[in-house]
């Protein structure tokens, strides 16, 4: 049930190249306990290792050491005697894979404010552990003193560490630029193929920037929150009542703003065209807020899944996203209100 793997000793590596091996920063795990345990049994165990160093979290294991969850050690200490420890634990916000970097584990440590991570092999067995001491020493004592500032000093020197020079600068962040050009590429696209509705009705063409400046903002704003909740609970069941949080908080800015913004257009249109316009501009914002809001939400969990930095990608990518989407509603809410206008513009 417990693998003493070669023992790594943690030093202060604040000033050590964070591309070295994460081997330099990990530790043995002495925290891992069978499913089968009880809390009892798992507090039993821990006593009979004299532990030697902090203890975080108490890994959960199966018979082939492969990580099942984690349960916080103050979890453990309140628990009752009976609890099965598969009751008490939870999927661990994230894993460090045995070839990553020392930059990566901190990386982690800081986004999701967790008190160490764990290090596992192809097969998801539990390997070694990388906690806050490896940062530096001192590490949890002077959580204590401040933990919002302690992880903000480790993010910004692995953030410093990631941005590196001009040239790894470049290669981190054209990729993301290429999203913002593809996205006006097909708005682009889309405006052509409404080319003779907005020859027809011009002034629908004159809010097609606003349209996408109030969709924009609650897209990325639904991504900022999307991420913050993956830092402090990754579990499905927050992230489906954020979700439904979010559908409802964008029905009730998309009606907001598209009363607004509809209403506007009593100072621009003529009185034959206004109705069609006020509806159309209230109902493709609505909509596209709604869209905005589900793709500001779901973005950061599907980059997270593929691999890529959350914090630094939902935004790009949930911006294409957005003004590809929200050019499309706006335009065929509009082909549908102004049909008769232009026949020859299918929705």
């Amino acid at each position: 049930m417990y693998r003493a793997w070669p023992q790594y000793h943690a030093e202060d590596v604040s000033s050590t190249d964070l591309s070295s091996p994460v081997m330099h920063a990990m530790h043995a795990v002495r925290t891992a306990v069978h499913a089968d345990a009880t809390a009892e049994e798992a507090r039993a165990l821990l006593r009979e290792r004299k532990l030697d160093h902090h203890l975080f979290y108490v890994y959960v294991v199966d018979a082939d050491d492969r990580l099942l969850g984690q349960v916080s050690a103050r979890r453990l200490l309140l628990s009752h005697g009976s609890e099965r420890i598969t009751d008490l634990m939870h999927p661990a916000p994230a894993v460090v894979a045995f070839t990553d970097t020392v930059g990566r584990a901190f990386e982690y440590l800081a986004t999701y404010r967790q008190l160490a991570i764990p290090v596992v092999d192809g097969e998801r067995r539990l390997l070694g552990v990388v906690d806050v001491t490896a940062w530096t020493a001192d590490a949890a004592e002077r959580l204590e003193g401040g933990r919002a500032e302690f992880f903000g000093r480790l993010g910004a020197a692995v953030e410093e560490h990631r941005l590196g020079g001009p040239i790894r600068g470049f290669r981190m962040r054209m990729p993301w630029l290429l999203c913002n050009i593809g996205s006006g590429l097909g708005c682009a696209f889309i405006a052509e193929a409404h080319n003779e509705l907005l020859e027809t009705v011009i002034v629908l063409a004159a809010f097609i920037p606003l349209v996408l400046t109030v969709t924009e903002s609650v897209g990325v704003q639904a991504a900022e929150l999307s991420v913050g909740l993956l830092r402090s609970n990754a579990s499905l069941g927050a992230f489906l009542r954020r979700l439904r949080t979010e559908a409802a908080t964008s029905i009730l800015l998309g009606v907001t703003a598209g009363g607004i913004v509809g209403l506007s257009t009593l100072i621009f249109t003529d009185p034959d065209e206004r109705n069609r316009i006020i509806l159309t501009l209230l109902l493709s914002v609505i909509a596209a807020m709604m869209i905005a809001a589900l793709i500001g939400s779901f973005v950061p969990r599907i980059v997270r899944r593929l691999g890529a930095d959350p914090k630094f990608a939902s935004g790009p990518v949930t911006l294409m996203a957005v003004d590809v989407a929200s050019t499309l509603t706006y335009l065929m809410v509009a082909t549908a209100f102004f049909a008769n206008r232009a026949p020859a513009v299918s929705p």
